[in-house]
């Protein structure tokens, strides 16, 4: 059974914008402005484990998360009283300034786990399994701000049953060191049924762990983390579509034998935005770990 605790504050994004809504709430055209949003993220996750042999096991991870934006209109000094409050109401139907609490969408997972793959001592696991679509979700964004509807972009899941694939390996070193990576992807098959076709990801994270004593291990490593371009009703997200790379530090402590402890920082060193519109930079990411064997 394990817990992870981890807080990310300060993803920021935004776009330069020519729209607002009249007081008939009508899109009309002003003068550039632009919006700027800012998320702080905590994310809580429970996760339950059962290994039935040397060869086998499951799992079966429920994600919990607070999301609070704070979003703003930022305008140069020299638009119109008029294309202001335009641009006020365009904002505010865009983002808000609230927090957004929920369950994401639930993981459920096999592995097929071997020892001694290329060598006597490594270990290679591969897992299949789902997301299941646990994560409140949202009407098209898209279409309601064309129309100066209300309306908004936060979700906490896909509405979809979406493969889950993983592979792990790992290779004892020299020394008490210990080299493995790991990797995943999420894979959306289809488009729920408010229209919304999550985007693939992927993720791939190769580490070092040192363990200078027998409780005591420090570990160091990078992750990639790939997001696509999602869809409404067939029609590219402009927030969707990112590559970031990460760097990582943490290190943990085997409290007895059933409890271990973690902690991990990780801090981004690369972002590549595709749709260059509102998808949010990354920030460092502070986690808190426990597991326990029962």
């Amino acid at each position: 059974m394990g817990l992870d605790f981890s807080v990310s504050h300060g993803l920021k994004g935004g776009h330069p914008e020519t729209e607002g809504l009249s007081e008939s709430r009508e899109v009309i055209t002003t003068e550039e402005h632009a919006h700027r949003v800012e998320l702080d993220l905590t994310r809580i996750e429970f996760s339950l484990s059962r290994t039935f042999d040397e060869t086998w096991d499951a799992v079966l991870r429920v994600p919990w998360f607070s999301k609070f934006q704070t979003a703003e209109t930022v305008f140069p000094h020299h638009i119109s009283d008029e294309d202001r409050e335009a641009a006020v109401r365009s904002g505010y139907s865009h983002h808000r300034t609230a927090t957004y609490e929920g369950i994401g969408d639930v993981e459920l997972s096999g592995g097929w786990r071997r020892r001694g793959i290329l060598t006597d001592n490594d270990t290679f696991r591969f897992g299949l399994g789902l997301f299941l679509p646990f994560g409140d979700t949202e009407e098209d964004p898209l279409s309601a701000g064309d129309a100066g509807l209300e309306h908004l972009h936060v979700q906490f899941g896909n509405g979809t049953f979406d493969p889950l694939v993983e592979i792990y390996y790992g290779l004892p070193l020299s020394d008490g060191f210990t080299f493995s990576v790991f990797g995943r992807g999420r894979f959306p098959l289809y488009a729920s049924n408010k229209g919304y076709l999550g985007s693939v990801e992927g993720s791939l994270a190769p580490r070092l762990t040192w363990q200078p004593h027998r409780r005591l291990t420090l570990f160091t490593g990078a992750s990639a983390d790939y997001y696509g371009y999602s869809e409404w009703y067939g029609r590219r997200d402009p927030n969707s579509g990112q590559l970031n790379i990460n760097a990582s530090l943490g290190t943990g402590w085997q409290v007895n034998d059933r409890l271990h402890a973690a902690f991990t920082a990780q801090l981004p060193v690369y972002t590549k935005t595709f749709s260059g519109e509102d998808s949010l930079d990354p920030a460092p990411t502070f986690s808190l770990s426990a597991s326990w064997k029962f």
